[in-house]
């Protein structure tokens, strides 16, 4: 699809979080369940979305970026403070790279163009550490549990990041080994650590070239391992949570209906490209002391993808209008696996989640933003909380 439209889906961002109980649904596949538990909903008008929850589950973060702001709400759904903290002032920190974490049930931080800042639960600057010159980074999709991690190894705190594709042309010889699939951050000087090469047996290394959006890793820390995927290769990797962070394991995986990237034609290899929603593949990666979950997306037939590209070139509203609606009705399913990376369960997620923007796990709960109305502007914003059932 074209590039022009793919930075719009990347902000449907409407869902909505006050206190309220929703009458149970489930889905189910050989005898797993996801049922609902519990549901949120806060009074807010615009767009919201999930980003962290505090160590001691007592705040949510969620970030309304249109508004360029982000809400701590508690428990109750109450907004407990607002931090708006993006642009040019002196105590901003710039452009987000990433989305904003808690890096304690004290304080919240963000990778931004300046560097790092911490902030405390009030918006008030804590901690500052500019970029080093050295080094660059790459931006992140600012989504539900997309985020960095902190990695203890033994007394040192290391912020983990994904990694991604490097500059120069995907042409140049030994493009493809440069890139990492991680970044290692240290937190007190900003200096990077790359780690996770692309393994030589990936589809990755077919003579094809693939753009940042199927290059992107999915990189989340478990009790024992570190866990990589990449959204056009499917493939669980599994690696050692200390130097020099040597592959454990490997499973492959069987994606039901998933279109995958056929790569770049030649004649847009030098383009910019983007993730492309339409396409299938990897969307969401999360980890808990009992499960890997792994959430993906069919994507949309090549056939409709060329239909949809033709309107493009009479009416860019009406496409875009029917590549949004082709992207919400296909099917959004998620596969859950054991710390060792034996499947147990693909599971069709309910249409009320929305299985875009990503989710959470924690403690044997999933927390989702709810699905978007597209038809009606809502004043409130629903998060909904889940357990997986056998």
């Amino acid at each position: 699809m074209r590039t022009i439209k793919l930075l719009l889906v990347l902000t449907l961002l409407q869902v909505s979080l006050k206190s309220c109980k929703q009458p149970s649904e489930e889905t189910s596949a050989s005898n797993w369940s996801l049922v609902l538990v519990d549901s949120l909903q806060v009074e807010h008008l615009g767009e919201m979305m999930l980003l962290d929850i505090s160590p001691n589950h007592e705040l949510f973060l969620t970030a309304d970026y249109q508004k360029n702001t982000y809400f701590l709400i508690d428990k109750k759904g109450e907004i407990f403070s607002e931090i708006n903290k993006s642009g040019d002032r002196p105590d901003s920190f710039g452009y987000a790279f990433s989305k904003m974490s808690f890096w304690d049930d004290h304080m919240v931080f963000v990778i931004g163009s300046k560097g790092l800042k911490w902030y405390d639960l009030k918006g008030n600057e804590a901690k500052f550490v500019p970029f080093n010159p050295d080094y660059s980074l790459k931006g992140i999709l600012r989504n539900t549990g997309s985020g960095p991690t902190l990695l203890k190894d033994k007394e040192n705190t290391k912020i983990l990041y994904r990694g991604g594709a490097v500059k120069g042309k995907r042409t140049a010889p030994g493009y493809l080994e440069k890139i990492r699939g991680g970044t290692l951050i240290d937190p007190e000087t900003f200096d990077l650590e790359h780690i996770f090469p692309l393994e030589k047996d990936s589809r990755f290394f077919d003579g094809k070239y693939y753009d940042d959006g199927d290059l992107y890793s999915r990189i989340v820390l478990g009790e024992d391992f570190i866990y990589v995927t990449y959204d056009a290769n499917p493939v669980l990797y599994a690696y050692e949570k200390t130097y020099p962070y040597k592959l454990s394991f490997k499973k492959e995986l069987k994606l039901i209906n998933v279109n995958l990237s056929d790569g770049i034609p030649a004649e847009y290899v030098d383009w910019d490209l983007f993730v492309e929603p339409s396409k299938g593949g990897i969307r969401s990666l999360q980890v808990d002391n009992k499960y890997v979950y792994l959430m993906y997306f069919e994507g949309l037939p090549k056939e409709r993808i060329i239909e949809i590209d033709q309107i493009y070139d009479i009416d860019e509203n009406k496409a875009q209008a029917e590549e949004e609606a082709e992207v919400y009705k296909r099917e959004k399913r998620m596969k859950v696996f054991t710390l060792e990376g034996n499947e147990l369960t693909d599971i069709k997620l309910p249409d009320f989640l929305d299985s875009y923007l990503g989710f959470i796990a924690r403690d044997g709960f999933l927390y989702f933003n709810r699905a978007a109305n597209n038809e009606t502007e809502e004043d409130f914003y629903t998060l909904y909380k889940l357990r997986l059932e056998q």
